[in-house]
């Protein structure tokens, strides 16, 4: 005869054993950083805090040259004014016209840039493409990334996991926050326009070009994986920092401060 209650205090002692070892494990990282702090030699404290400060500086600069770059390379196409229909749903949804550039491509572009007035940017092909609905959807997406500063949001994440590039938890939170931001910008779309136009859109662009660089889609497949299954009801929970990330961070900086304290 079995105990069928033995799963279960199974389960419960392993997670208190686990719950032990990451309390004794966070003691012993902060007590080590706090004997670094107070002992170690200055020159190590400054020479690294220099380190990770110039790193991080350094991305933040490359970051903004780069998306600079960008964005005058696209706004070098002719600028042309918005259709009658685009500006008539502009003004319906209360957003501000000037803060939409309209440019002359082929192809379909929909992003938002500028860090402290952000923008949005359309493009003649992503109209040509996508349904009225579905454009729709498109430019509440990006009005969403413009209302929340996005593009300041994510210079500021990107420095951050430049300067941090020796721990894997500070990596998978970049990714993770990153697609958060177009999550949220995909919920806003879909309560506004629907979620039917929303997945439209999102469709007609990734059968147009998988690796576009349009801001709809954007982060990578790992965001349009997320928001595809989101808009499929295919997400349960939200997506988490795995444990293996803690753990190996956490002997990450064990070491560090070992070294440092040589």
């Amino acid at each position: 005869m079995t105990n069928s209650n033995a799963k279960p205090t199974y389960s419960l002692f392993t997670g208190l054993l686990l719950l032990a070892l990451a309390c004794l494990s966070f003691v012993s990282l902060c007590s080590l950083v706090m004997n670094w702090c107070l002992k170690s030699d200055f020159v190590k404290q400054a020479g690294l805090t220099a380190l990770l400060f110039a790193v991080g500086l350094f991305a933040l600069v490359w970051q903004i040259w780069r998306t600079s770059r960008y964005t005058r390379q696209l706004l070098k196409y002719a600028h042309i004014p918005l259709p009658p229909h685009l500006e008539a749903f502009v003004t319906e949804f209360g957003l501000d016209v000037s803060q939409i550039t309209l440019i002359q491509s082929s192809k379909p572009i929909a992003f938002c840039f500028g860090f402290l007035r952000p923008r949005i940017c359309l493009s003649t092909g992503l109209m040509e493409l996508l349904s009225v609905p579905q454009l729709q959807a498109a430019l509440l997406h990006e009005d969403h990334h413009r209302r929340r500063f996005d593009p300041l949001r994510i210079l500021i994440v990107e420095a951050l996991g430049a300067a941090l590039f020796f721990l894997p938890v500070v990596q998978e939170w970049r990714l993770l926050y990153k697609i958060q931001l177009e999550l949220d910008a995909d919920n806003y779309a879909a309560d506004k326009a629907g979620k039917a136009a929303l997945a439209g859109a999102l469709h007609r662009l990734l059968s147009f070009s998988p690796g576009s660089a349009s801001g709809v889609v954007t982060a990578g497949l790992s965001a349009n994986s997320a928001r595809i299954a989101a808009l499929l009801g295919e997400r349960s929970t939200p997506q988490q920092i795995s444990t293996r990330s803690f753990l190996s961070s956490a002997v990450i900086l064990w070491l560090i401060c070992l070294l440092l304290m040589l």
